[in-house]
C-alpha cells in the first residue's frame, strides 16, 4: 500500500505528466505562439490530478471551456481544428489519468495493488508487443495507421499482459495485503485480457494522431523511446477501464 506521506506525490507525478502530454500535443499540432489556447490550457489540466473531481474542478472547467471559446470569438484566424483538438485533449488526458488517482483512492488496502495492476496491464502489452513483434512479426496489423505492428506482436502483447497480472496478483496478494484474500484469477485474465486489447486500441489511435500529423514520436523526452505520450498513450485508455471494471465487478472477495 501507499504510505500516507507519499498520496501527494502521486497526484504531482500525475498532474505533471498531464502537463508534459498537452505540451506535446501542441507540439505535434503545430501551436507555438498561440498563448490565448496554451496559457489557459496548461493551467487547467494540472487541477483534475491535485484537487480531484470535486465542484472547484467543475467551475475551473467551466471557466477554461468559456476562455477557449472566446479565441473563436476575439482570435482573429483562429485554426477552430487545433483549438478543438487541445480542448479535446485537455479533457481526455487530464481525466484519464487522474484515474490513476482515483484507482488509488478507491480503497486504502487495494488501492496500490489496483494502480499497479492498470499500469502493468498497459506497459506490459506494449512491451510484450514489442519485442515479440521484434522477433516474430511477419503480418502487420494496421500498416496504414503503424506500420512497424504486427499481429505477432499483438498476440505477443496479450500473452505478456496475462502473465503478468497473474503474477502481480500473486505477488501482492501474498506479500503486500495485511493478510491473505480471495482473488478470482479467471477474473483477473479476463481484465487482463480486455485491458490489453484496449491497450492496443489507444495505441493505435494515438499513431493515428502521429500518422496525421506526420511525426515519428510526440517528443524525445526520453531517448529512444520518444515523449511522454509515447508512453502512456495506452494508459490513458487502460486505466479508466480498469476503474470501470473494478468498480461494478468485484476481483477480491
Amino acid at each position: 500500500m501507499f504510505d500516507q506521506s507519499c498520496l501527494w506525490l502521486l497526484n504531482l507525478v500525475t498532474a505533471a505528466i498531464s502537463v508534459l502530454a498537452i505540451r506535446e500535443i501542441f507540439t505535434v499540432i503545430g501551436l507555438s505562439r498561440d498563448y490565448t489556447i496554451i496559457i489557459p490550457t496548461m493551467i487547467f489540466v494540472p487541477i483534475l490530478p491535485i484537487i480531484g473531481f470535486t465542484p472547484m474542478w467543475e467551475f475551473f472547467w467551466y471557466i477554461y471551456t468559456i476562455i477557449i471559446f472566446l479565441n473563436l470569438i476575439f482570435v482573429k484566424d483562429v485554426q477552430i481544428d487545433r483549438l478543438f483538438t487541445v480542448y479535446t485533449m485537455s479533457i481526455i488526458i487530464s481525466f484519464c489519468l487522474f484515474k490513476i488517482v482515483a484507482l488509488r483512492d478507491y480503497s486504502q488496502e487495494y488501492g496500490s495493488f489496483y494502480v499497479f495492476l492498470a499500469l502493468m496491464i498497459a506497459w506490459m502489452s506494449d512491451t510484450g508487443a514489442y519485442f515479440c513483434g521484434k522477433l516474430l512479426g511477419k503480418n502487420k496489423l494496421c500498416p496504414e495507421i503503424s506500420p512497424k505492428k504486427t499481429i505477432e506482436g499483438f498476440i505477443g502483447g496479450i500473452i505478456t499482459c496475462l502473465i503478468s497480472v497473474v503474477l502481480v496478483s500473486v505477488i501482492f496478494n501474498n506479500f503486500m495485503f495485511s493478510e491473505k484474500h480471495k482473488i478470482n484469477y479467471y477474473l483477473i485474465l479476463i481484465l487482463g485480457l480486455t485491458g490489453s486489447l484496449i491497450s492496443s486500441f489507444g495505441d493505435l489511435c494515438f499513431s493515428a494522431i502521429k500518422r496525421k500529423y506526420h511525426v515519428k514520436d510526440f517528443g524525445n523526452i526520453m531517448p529512444g523511446h520518444g515523449g511522454i505520450l509515447d508512453r502512456f498513450d495506452s494508459v490513458i485508455f487502460v486505466v479508466p477501464y480498469v476503474y470501470i471494471f473494478i468498480k461494478f465487478i468485484h476481483i477480491i472477495i
